[in-house]
């Protein structure tokens, strides 16, 4: 707050003395108005007080640097010992993101004064989603984001380049999604369905009749897809012949896998990995789609001694698996030189806690970690982005999630952080996209992607 006097003297003629006679009055004006005006994102309207401290009246102007800022009046008059108030209003519709800074100048008494606006805003980066979010792939061919929704059901596709968003109406609830290995087809899982899907003119190719609830889903780069049944319990991989209308829906050969498994095509497009769900403990293991139909090879040389969590992961040129229970292992064509332990990546979380989703990133030499708190009960995701070295494991970096803002009332706004549940990176490294949702906010539209641009 500043305090400021003005010396003001008074010439009085005093009749009947000489032209010389006068007497001089010495008059303190003074007023404080303060430093700095400070708009949070939370308030756009401040009221200013222009106080008079003195014997001696105020006239004032107020004038603003930049048009945003709006004046309730902009001259006024305050009596001694009395106060004026002006209410400023700030339109944050254009600003940027972070703090806007500009000038409001005063002329009080012709003595010139100015106080600082400070103008915090918020503009969510995020693109609000018209839909939910049930399962995701990215293809690094072409840049596209595909997810599927339930509600409405649907195929989204995103293109990382320009930003726009194409859907494609599914006739049933999709419950998971693969992409091709050269991007340019999907297949969507259902209950007791799979769609064909093809992305370079957004249509339906076919709807398959299969015999199970899909999981999961994977296609080869054989034209076959291959469902992972949600129940069963020991069960079969439902092979699917794309190439055949009808009489195309095949048992995998060999060892029976277990309901709820999650499944990768490894980036050679010779195998699929698996991560067992509903069992303990937890086990890893490889089917060979080389001749159509999936065939069990065997799974990890591990039983119980690795925390391995239910989902996995490759590196880009497929030698290396990561788990969800954070334990890495490598790859190979020969047996006793596959799912062999790599290391362990290391997280603020304890390490019981499982990894919500990976990515990785060849060019930037990074892996992109989405981790779930240490509450077992709540398996809430953390706001961030955990970046690490993809060659020793070790931690980076933290990126933090942009929050929601939630208005409740023109007077309450509230943020809520934003949940990740799919991460992934570009093809050239320099951008991610995130899926969050708002979980608890409340929101009509609580699903979104956030970019992230990366160095």
């Amino acid at each position: 707050m500043k305090k400021i006097i003005l010396s003001l003297i008074i010439l009085s003629t005093i009749v009947g003395c000489s032209n010389n006679d006068s007497n001089e009055k010495n008059k303190e004006a003074n007023y404080s108005v303060p430093d700095t005006l400070n708009f949070t994102i939370f308030n756009n309207k401040l009221v200013l007080n222009i106080e008079n401290q003195g014997e001696t009246a105020l006239n004032y102007t107020i004038t603003s640097s930049k048009n945003y800022v709006a004046l309730s009046k902009k001259e006024g008059a305050v009596t001694s010992l009395n106060h004026d108030e002006i209410t400023v209003t700030v339109d944050k519709q254009n600003l940027p993101n972070g703090k806007s800074y500009s000038k409001l100048y005063l002329n009080i008494n012709n003595k010139k004064d100015s106080i600082v606006v400070s103008v915090t805003n918020f503009v969510e980066q995020k693109v609000t989603l018209n839909s939910d979010v049930v399962d995701a792939e990215f293809s690094k061919v072409t840049n596209q984001l595909v997810y599927v929704s339930a509600s409405p059901s649907a195929v989204n596709i995103l293109s990382a380049n320009t930003g726009s968003i194409e859907s494609i109406t599914l006739p049933y609830a999709p419950t998971c999604v693969s992409i091709s290995p050269d991007g340019k087809t999907a297949v969507t899982g259902h209950d007791r369905y799979i769609s064909y899907i093809n992305l370079i003119n957004k249509t339906i190719i076919k709807t398959y009749p299969v015999s199970c609830y899909a999981n999961d889903i994977v296609l080869g780069n054989n034209k076959w897809a291959y469902v992972f049944p949600a129940k069963g319990q020991s069960t079969f991989i439902r092979s699917i012949n794309l190439s055949l209308t009808t009489d195309n829906e095949y048992e995998h050969i060999g060892e029976r896998i277990y309901e709820g498994n999650k499944a990768r095509l490894h980036p050679s497009g010779k195998y699929i990995y698996g991560a067992e769900n509903n069992l303990s403990p937890m086990d890893i293991e490889k089917y060979d789609i080389q001749n159509g139909n999936a065939e069990y090879s065997y799974d990890s040389p591990y039983h119980g001694d690795y925390i391995m969590n239910g989902n996995l992961w490759f590196s880009e040129d497929g030698n290396r698996i990561f788990t969800r229970g954070k334990t890495v292992f490598k790859t190979s064509e020969l047996r006793s030189q596959d799912m062999l332990y790599n290391g362990t990546i290391t997280t603020e979380t304890n390490p019981y806690t499982p990894i919500q989703w990976l990515d990785h990133s060849s060019v930037k030499n990074n892996l992109y970690l989405l981790l779930v708190a240490d509450d077992n009960w709540n398996q809430k995701k953390l706001p961030n982005i955990y970046v690490y070295n993809d060659s020793n494991l070790s931690f980076k970096s933290k990126i933090p999630l942009e929050q929601f803002l939630v208005s409740k009332s023109e007077s309450n706004k509230v943020f809520y952080d934003a949940e990740p549940y799919f991460v992934f990176s570009n093809s050239a490294g320099n951008n991610l996209f995130v899926i969050v949702k708002a979980t608890g906010a409340g929101l009509a539209k609580e699903w979104a992607i956030e970019k992230i641009n990366i160095e």
